[in-house]
């Protein structure tokens, strides 16, 4: 009995293990093709002289790329400066814009859920269409806001100048990625304890001192991890200065420099250099920033 017992879990046991290995494999097997085997044929290029025209003709030359790119590239100097520029205005006055429609999304008056449906609806747009349609927004022969400014008796504005570009484009980013952020704060404030907002309110606190001293600590770990992702993503920023402005040195990034490498004269293994470069840069910022902030992150059961 005990024998067909044991048989019987072990049997149970592999059907739950190949039944999991069948679930993760779609997965698994889409991170493999299109996630590790890059990475490691980019890697192995990284180290090579070689075309993406001409693959046959690849030459070693050890670390010669990463050499040229940190000593000897001055535009990879300008496309960092600008991406980081980028990430940290994107990022940062973006969290900040969220906590606040979060925040007034979080009482309940009329038109509520417009409000909240219209602010998300930009995140459900195609990124591409999007930026086309501001391209259009910001255009020099016809631009909806320059009309409206000159409605109002303000002088038109040149959007795509060199020193707006990056202003523009940050502009139609955070419209972008407001919404998303906005549901997740949102959410996260329905978890803060009514409990603890009613005893500060007992004790004579302001709306100012509940959100400083219970609001913001009650969901830090919610905008740390917005913190972190959106920094991520923001440092691998394309689609918005490609089509908004081109290749201009203005608003030009580190992953456009990447893709626009590969198709130069300095060939695939030195765009692949250069992805490693940006692969150690995100890294790096995000220990950092799970070494340092994540400090100031109220966790219920934190142990220091």
């Amino acid at each position: 009995m005990e024998k067909s017992l044991s048989k019987n879990k072990k049997n149970r046991e592999a059907k739950n293990e190949r039944a999991f290995f069948a679930f993760l494999s779609p997965w698994l097997i889409g991170f493999l093709l299109f996630t590790l085997i890059p990475m490691a044929f980019s890697l192995f290029f990284s180290f090579n002289k070689v075309s993406v025209n001409n693959l046959e003709g690849l030459k070693w030359v050890g670390l010669d790329n990463f050499s040229l790119i940190l000593r000897g590239d001055s535009v990879f100097w300008v496309a960092l400066r600008n991406t980081f520029i980028f990430a940290a205005l994107r990022v940062g006055v973006g969290v900040i814009i969220a906590i606040l429609v979060a925040l007034l999304l979080n009482h309940n008056f009329r038109l509520k859920r417009l409000l909240r449906t219209l602010i998300f609806i930009p995140a459900l747009l195609p990124i591409v269409g999007s930026a086309i349609v501001w391209r259009q927004l910001f255009s020099n022969d016809f631009s909806l806001f320059n009309y409206l400014l000159n409605f109002i008796g303000i002088s038109p504005v040149s959007w795509m100048s060199w020193n707006n570009a990056m202003g523009s484009i940050l502009l139609m980013s955070i419209w972008c990625g407001i919404g998303p952020t906005m549901i997740i704060i949102h959410a996260s404030l329905q978890n803060v304890p009514q409990s603890l907002v009613e005893a500060a309110e007992i004790d004579g606190a302001n709306s100012f001192v509940k959100f400083k001293n219970i609001t913001l600590p009650m969901i830090s770990p919610t905008i740390f991890y917005i913190v972190i992702t959106g920094i991520i993503g923001a440092l691998q920023a394309f689609v918005e200065m490609q089509l908004l402005n081109g290749n201009s040195e203005s608003t030009t990034t580190l992953t456009m420099q990447v893709m626009s490498n590969v198709f130069s004269g300095f060939g695939l293994g030195y765009a692949s250099a250069m992805s490693w470069i940006i692969f150690v840069i995100v890294g790096v910022l995000t220990a950092i920033f799970f070494k340092v902030i994540n400090r100031a992150v109220y966790y219920e059961n934190k142990v220091d």
